[in-house]
């Protein structure tokens, strides 16, 4: 009886996981369509907040690293910038392509304007857990998922 209990919690446990992961699949393709077709459109739109240059992540009053009540540790975006143009060399990059982003990044310049970054966002409905699930495992009765996504603006004429 035992094992019995244990293998249909197990079950109910894989099926809980793929609805999950089901659900945020859709959410992020969902958010990537949005910056996507920002990012293919005639003339630059920013949606929604500036992008945050997190440098790492302070654990929550939970304890556990990487959940839903951690705290984002901001970065400035120079620190960004120079993180991305120092390694690319841009002194000998501009010797060889002269007015290149990277170079002229390395001097001056804020990473939005320059690059032009676009912005996707989505959310799911809730997603109910299953009672064996909510009361075993997870505690809560549902989830929601939400998912951005930053690409660039490229501008083809």
């Amino acid at each position: 009886m035992v094992g019995l209990i244990a293998i249909v919690v197990l079950f109910m446990g894989m099926l809980q996981i793929q609805r999950l992961a089901r659900e945020h699949t859709q959410v992020l393709s969902a958010a990537r369509q949005q910056a996507g077709q920002d990012a293919l459109a005639g003339a630059y739109v920013l949606r929604g907040d500036l992008p945050k240059f997190i440098h790492d992540w302070q654990p929550g009053p939970d304890g556990a690293q990487y959940s839903q009540d951690d705290v984002a540790q901001l970065d400035n975006p120079g620190t960004v910038s120079m993180s991305i143009a120092q390694p690319a060399r841009p002194a000998d990059l501009a010797v060889y392509v002269p007015n290149n982003m990277v170079s002229q990044e390395a001097n001056a310049g804020s990473v939005l304007t320059d690059f032009f970054f676009v912005h996707g966002h989505d959310q799911s409905t809730p997603v109910q857990f299953y009672p064996i699930i909510r009361s075993a495992v997870y505690g809560a009765d549902e989830v929601t998922m939400q998912a951005q996504a930053w690409l660039t603006w490229t501008h083809i004429e």
